[in-house]
């Protein structure tokens, strides 16, 4: 008897707890949308540059290969490195896209400074 009382305690825990997990709803019965990462919007800023004419079309093909963070008049700053071998000048194969805390474009330059 005691085992089936555990058993139900358990069960009810579980089936309570599923509806909240498996359908994620705000307030108003639509779902959560994921908050896109700050690769992903140094990627957009990188392709608005490119639509923009600042940077060639080969850069939205570029990947990022790193992301750090730095501080700057004491505001937080995120840098995203991108590299792109299809840039023949060595000095100009790599970019920082710098974006605030808040994931807003700053500046993009082939150099970090």
């Amino acid at each position: 008897m005691r085992t089936f009382l555990v058993w139900l305690g358990g069960a009810s825990l579980i089936l309570s707890a599923a509806p909240a997990i498996a359908h994620p709803e705000d307030d108003f019965g639509g779902k959560y949308e994921r908050a896109p990462s700050r690769t992903e919007l140094a990627e957009d800023a990188v392709v608005k540059l490119v639509s923009q004419s600042k940077l060639p079309a080969s850069w939205t093909q570029a990947k990022a290969v790193k992301i750090e963070t730095r501080t700057r008049k004491g505001a937080d700053q995120y840098v995203v490195t991108f590299r792109n071998g299809a840039i023949r000048q060595p000095a100009k194969r790599m970019l920082y896209v710098v974006m605030n805390s808040d994931g807003r474009f700053i500046s993009a330059n082939h150099k970090l400074s």
